[in-house]
């Protein structure tokens, strides 16, 4: 006989199981339904989809809705179809699949009491015992037994047993307590001992976080009072001298102006004849070609990409303002017409390229033309994020200051001199001499950030000019900025760009690195040709008068 369903539904991958023991079931999503689904799952709403009835100790399909295609065990649902030992329905318009389990009564499995069946041979046995008297003999004779046994035992002995018992009782006792109490103690001794290893490892702790800050303090002294010599050995040979040229053209027919008379000296070298010359140059002269030779210094930043000043590679005739009267006399335009650069151990030069120059910032971008470069140019390492461009922190500045003037000073006299006589006619001559001689070496000095003003790092380290473009390495041997201004007058004060600045500018040029940009200035650094840099002005053609100038 049928007592109740066991319904379990499955909804696509959601399963529930339901036990109902209605006469009557209504499955549907209408709210009188006995087993109800979610409206969504269903088609129809307002009334039951399906309803089952039990009759004759079985449940069957009573009503259901003939508008949904529902099958009953793979066939169509039929009106009185007896519900079986796992029955599947499936709704075809949803994803409801419905499985019925009858409930059938089920046999007690305990008979009711009063009814208890024993086995003949344990009722035999009761009655026979419940009948003899010989069931009480064992306890009769072990307690008669036990009884003589004591009376026979004199008191001496029952005093000693007694006496030995509890000394034995106590002593156990005793010696439980005393370990329980040891136990106790070392437990104590643990735990203190926990504690103060606990507190030495705090201690110890501290200690090694305290010697690691002051290692690394130490290290970070002795890196920036050992960054001169560290970058220097690192990075000397990719800081470069560069020699350029530019005259000036006639507006409309190009061509170059020249100087009006030809002057030779005594040893038969081209003289000129002073600064009114300059005044009146002219397309038709009949002297050399006026042509101006100014030094600066780069820095190679990677893949042949040498970073300077806008005023040393693009506008170098802004920098001297004898070369400005100049250009405002005469009918001229200035141009560029040499370009190049000077590394340490490289006995020939490389011709520089403009790439990029900023508009804004004292900064440029040239390119090294050689149709492969030299393995020994090292490229320099940029830092435009870190801590290091901070007011007091070390500085080093790497460049050519007074270009191969400083170069022949530190030659011994005898050697100087003869290299001047030998070569001076010619600054391409003498700066080749020097390279072949591999006497180009850049000069190092060493200060601290004084003030950080905008776009530009104020710092005390010394240089003069031809140190414009000259690398500004931080205390952890990274270029920070680029060197472009200098204060005769206040040495403490020189400028460089941060360069963080020229990121831009190295990036429109086609350099694949993350870098930046810098702050414009007019003033510079940039040194002349001729010995007599201090004044500023770019060297004319080489002769021996303008070297001396």
């Amino acid at each position: 006989m049928a007592t109740g369903l066991v319904v379990h539904i499955e909804v696509g991958g959601e399963k529930h199981t339901e036990v109902l023991s209605l006469d009557r079931i209504r499955i549907g999503a209408s709210a009188d339904c006995d087993l109800r689904f979610e409206p969504s799952l269903l088609p129809i709403i307002d009334s039951p989809v399906i309803e089952l009835a039990r009759t004759h100790d079985h449940y069957r399909v009573g009503d259901f809705n003939r508008s949904l295609s529902i099958t009953h065990n793979g066939t169509p649902l039929t009106y009185g179809s007896v519900i079986e030992d796992g029955d599947e329905m499936r709704i075809e318009q949803s994803e409801i699949v419905i499985q019925f389990y009858p409930v059938q009564d089920l046999p007690a499995p305990v008979s009711p009491r009063g009814q208890m069946l024993v086995a003949p041979f344990i009722e035999n046995a009761a009655i026979e015992a419940a009948a003899t008297a010989r069931r009480d003999d064992a306890k009769v004779f072990l307690r008669e037994f036990t009884r003589e046994l004591i009376r026979e035992i004199n008191t001496s002995t029952k005093v000693l047993t007694f006496l030995l018992a509890t000394a034995l009782v106590g002593g156990m006792l005793y010696l439980g307590f005393s370990a329980f109490k040891e136990f106790q103690r070392i437990r104590r001794l643990n735990d203190e001992q926990r504690s103060q290893l606990i507190h030495y490892e705090g201690q110890f702790k501290r200690l090694i976080d305290q010697l690691s800050n002051v290692s690394e303090s130490n290290d970070r002294i002795i890196g920036s009072l050992s960054v001169a010599p560290k970058v220097y050995s690192s990075y000397s040979s990719g800081v470069c001298l560069i020699l350029g040229k530019y005259q000036f053209f006639e507006a409309g027919t190009n061509r170059p102006l020249r100087y009006p008379d030809l002057q030779v000296t005594e040893e038969g070298a081209t003289l000129q004849s002073g600064d009114d010359q300059q005044q009146t140059l002219t397309p038709e002269g009949n002297g050399p070609v006026a042509e101006f030779t100014y030094f600066g210094t780069g820095f190679h930043v990677g893949e042949g990409y040498v970073l300077t000043n806008r005023h040393i590679a693009y506008e170098p005739w802004k920098a001297d303002e004898s070369t400005q009267s100049l250009s405002s006399a005469v009918t001229g335009r200035p141009r560029i017409i040499s370009l190049m650069a000077y590394f340490p151990g490289q006995r020939n030069p490389i011709p520089l390229r403009t790439r990029q120059a900023s508009k804004s910032d004292d900064l440029a971008v040239c390119v090294l033309e050689s149709r492969e470069l030299p393995s020994n140019i090292p490229t320099l390492p940029l830092d435009p994020d870190s801590d290091a461009s901070g007011v007091g922190k070390s500085v080093v500045l790497m460049g050519y200051p007074t270009a191969h003037d400083r170069i022949l000073a530190n030659l011994p006299e005898a050697e100087a001199r003869d290299i001047r006589n030998r070569y001076g006619s010619s600054f391409d001559a003498l700066i080749g001499r020097l390279s072949e001689l591999n006497l180009i070496k850049p000069a190092t000095s060493q200060g601290h950030i004084n003030d950080l003003q905008g776009r530009r790092i104020v710092y005390d380290a010394r240089t003069a000019e031809g140190g414009s473009g000259a690398p500004l390495f931080g205390q952890y041997g990274r270029v920070i900025g680029v060197n472009f201004q200098l204060f005769a007058l206040l040495a403490d004060s020189n400028q460089a760009v941060p360069i963080r600045y020229a990121v831009t500018l190295l990036e429109r040029a086609g350099w694949k690195s993350t870098q930046e940009s810098a702050d414009p200035n007019t003033n510079n650094n940039s040194a002349p040709a001729s010995t007599s840099s201090k004044d500023g002005r770019p060297a004319a053609s080489p002769t021996p008068s303008n070297q001396s100038r």
